[in-house]
Order: structure tokens, then sequence, then C-alpha cells
């Protein structure tokens, strides 16, 4: 029953998105994760903590 209200709410945001709006949609998360990925080494680096 869950996955089809899954399936159901990500055919309802492909509706209102469109393809195009998905990409982007994905695009910037990408970049929201590389900017904190960018931001926690730089801490890292600066506490003198090692890289994991």
């Amino acid at each position: 029953m869950d996955a089809i209200l899954i399936l159901g709410i990500l055919i309802l945001i492909l509706a209102v998105l469109g393809f195009a709006g998905i990409i982007k949609a994905l695009a910037s998360i990408a970049w929201i994760l590389l900017l904190v990925a960018i931001i926690v080494i730089a801490w890292r680096i600066i506490t003198g903590r090692r890289p994991v």
C-alpha cells in the first residue's frame, strides 16, 4: 500500500515539474551536496582533523 502511495506522489511530482524540471531539481541538489562536502572537508583541514 505504501509503495502505491509513494509511486503516486512521484508521478504527481513528475506531472507538476515536467521532465526538465526534474533534471534541474536533481542538478541543484547535486550542487548543494557538493558545496556541503567542500565545506566539511575545509572544516576538517582547518580544525586539523584528517579527512575520512
